[in-house]
C-alpha cells in the first residue's frame, strides 16, 4: 500500500525489489504535472545534452513508477507486476469496436410512424 509523502524526501532514497535485491538510490522522477502522477523514478541523475542520452537513461536506468509497493524508509517495488490496463475509448467499454460505432453512425435513423 502506498503511503502519502513528499516527494522531496524520495531523492536519494535506496530502492530495493520484493525478492529483497538492492535496485539502486532514487535521483529523479518523471512527472506529469498536469496529472499529478510520477511516472518513472531514474536511477541516475537526467542531467543530459540530447534526446537520445535523456532516451537511453528512460529505457535502461529508470523504473516505473506503477512498480512501487511502498514507501517509508526505502522504496519498495515489485518487479513482477504488470502494468495497469491502459484507458479504454468508449466504444471498447462497452463491446463495440471503433470500426463497428463507426459503421452505426454511418446507417440511417429510421423511425417507424404510428
Amino acid at each position: 500500500m502506498l503511503m502519502s509523502m513528499e516527494l522531496s524526501k524520495m531523492f536519494g532514497m535506496d530502492i530495493y525489489s520484493t525478492d529483497a535485491e538492492y535496485i539502486g538510490k532514487a535521483y529523479d522522477f518523471v512527472i506529469d504535472l498536469e496529472q499529478g502522477k510520477i511516472y518513472k523514478i531514474t536511477l541516475e541523475p537526467f542531467k543530459v545534452r540530447s534526446k537520445k542520452e535523456a532516451a537511453e537513461i528512460l529505457k535502461k536506468k529508470a523504473i516505473d513508477y506503477y512498480k512501487v509497493v511502498a514507501v517509508k524508509d526505502i522504496i519498495l517495488i515489485d518487479q513482477h507486476k504488470t502494468p495497469p490496463p491502459a484507458a479504454k475509448p468508449a466504444a471498447a467499454q462497452y463491446g463495440v469496436g471503433l470500426a463497428g460505432l463507426a459503421a452505426q453512425r454511418r446507417k440511417p435513423f429510421l423511425r417507424r410512424r404510428i
